[in-house]
This record gives structure tokens, C-alpha cells and sequence, in this order.
């Protein structure tokens, strides 16, 4: 079911947060017709299909509300599944790098679930940086936010790098879900594979990454005959250990 461009559940969620009530007395048809008026004037500034988040400025990820806005990825329910891995893995007081942050959701929440971790947000976009920064005052957590390009500017040893980094080929973006098209390229596009990026990673992870440390990635399916042989795949995520990157570099393919 659809109404503007939105699904039900959408809908509901945007008119929920316009009107400050549930979306269970939305689902019911309990709001006023003023106010229903409201909600009209509002969506119709927007597109067709605008993503409910941007017009919302917040999206929840792993229970935990987070500010976006345009020009910054949107956090996606399918990412949580990277946090629990994640957990998991990371040693007690481990250091944890959360690479292409975006909006911060991983490194974040990672720090709001696990106080002892010391955790890094980095990302090449001054605007992510922007947002990954009011998010953490906002959830009230300490981390180190650095501008980098990928891996170029660090130096010390992580126990785990995670990150879901651009990985859709760029004929594909917008083929699947149409919103993307409001959203950066840049957070999106891996390049023309779109593996270009999960491969500059894997290659240079080494150099950061502490003996006995695990290198997490979300990625597609169809990139996953590019890994090197011994990586580990749950779900959508790749997870490759000291191990695996160092065998990868002393033997390329």
C-alpha cells in the first residue's frame, strides 16, 4: 500500500514524527483533519519518493535515534547485523576504527554499547564528519572523529576496522530503490564494479590493523567471489582476520 510515493509504514513514520503522536494512532486514523492538512503542505515541498528521513532529519539505527540530512547516507536496519559482529569480536578496551562513518551509526553505537571501547570515526566527507560529531555530543559519547581518506592518514594499531564503505557498481545506483537517488553518490557509488573501494581497503588494512585483528565489511553478494578465499561471509558481511590480509598481501592475485 502507498500514498504519495510512500509505503504505509513510511507514511506513518512521517506523519507520526510531523504531529509528535504514535504511529499506531496514525495507523488507526486517530489525528485531526488540521493537522492531516499539515502533513500535506509539508511532503508536498518534497519530491516524490524524498526519503521520510530527510524530511524527519532522523533515522534509527540499532534502537538508537540519529540525526541525517541530505548529502549523507542513511543508516539502513540491514547494517545493525555489522554491530553484533562486531561485538563479538572486539577485545576488552580493544580500539575499534569505524571507516566511511557516515552519519557515525556504527562507531556510535558501538561506543553507546560498549563504554570500554576506543573508538575512531573517520570519513572523507566534511559534511558526514559534521554530522558523525553531533550525533556523538547528542548520545553523549567520546570519540576520536578524523578526516581521511580511506586509510591513508593512520598510523597505529586497531584491534578491528569495520566499515560499510561505497559498494554499488554505478550503473546500479537508483536501479533497485529510487531514493538512493537523493542520497550522495559518494556514500553510495564503489565504482564501476563498485568493489574499487572494498579493494583499496583490504589491501591497505594490514598496515593498521594489530596482530589478531579482524577487518569487517558490508558489501554485496555479487562481490564476493573478489575476496581473498579464506574470508569468512555472514550474510552480507565479510569478515577477514590479520591472518587472511597478511597471506593476501604476501601473495596478490
Amino acid at each position: 500500500m502507498r500514498c504519495l510515493g510512500y509505503d504505509v509504514w513510511e507514511w506513518a513514520e512521517l506523519v507520526s514524527g510531523l504531529l509528535g503522536i504514535s504511529k499506531a494512532r496514525i495507523l488507526v486514523g486517530d489525528a485531526k483533519g488540521k493537522s492531516l492538512w499539515r502533513v500535506f503542505e509539508e511532503v508536498l515541498k518534497y519530491p516524490r519518493g524524498y526519503p521520510v528521513q530527510y524530511i524527519l532529519r532522523k533515522a534509527v539505527f540499532y534502537g538508537f535515534e540519529f540525526y541525517v540530512e541530505e548529502g549523507v547516507f542513511i543508516p539502513r536496519s540491514d547494517t545493525e547485523k555489522i554491530v553484533d559482529i562486531v561485538l563479538n569480536l572486539a577485545p576488552r578496551n580493544g580500539k575499534v576504527l569505524d571507516l566511511c562513518t557516515g552519519s557515525g551509526v556504527i562507531g556510535i553505537t558501538l561506543k553507546l554499547l560498549r563504554p570500554d571501547l576506543k573508538v575512531f570515526l573517520s570519513d572523507k566527507d566534511k559534511k558526514a564528519l559534521k554530522v558523525a560529531k553531533l550525533n556523538s555530543e547528542r548520545l553523549g559519547v567520546d570519540v576520536f572523529i578524523v578526516g581521511c581518506d580511506l586509510l591513508d592518514c593512520f598510523k597505529g594499531k586497531f584491534d578491528i576496522v569495520v566499515s560499510n564503505p561505497p559498494y554499488i557498481p554505478v550503473k546500479d545506483v537508483g536501479k533497485y530503490d529510487k531514493k538512493v537517488i537523493f542520497e550522495a553518490k559518494d556514500a553510495l557509488v564503489g565504482g564501476d564494479t563498485g568493489f574499487e573501494i572494498t579493494r583499496r581497503i583490504i589491501e591497505n588494512a594490514i598496515r593498521v590493523l594489530g596482530d589478531g585483528g579482524y577487518l569487517i565489511l558490508e558489501t554485496d553478494p555479487q562481490h564476493f567471489p573478489k575476496f581473498p578465499p579464506e574470508t569468512k561471509f555472514i550474510d552480507r558481511f565479510a569478515i577477514l582476520n590479520y591472518e587472511t590480509l597478511k597471506m593476501r598481501n604476501q601473495h596478490p592475485r
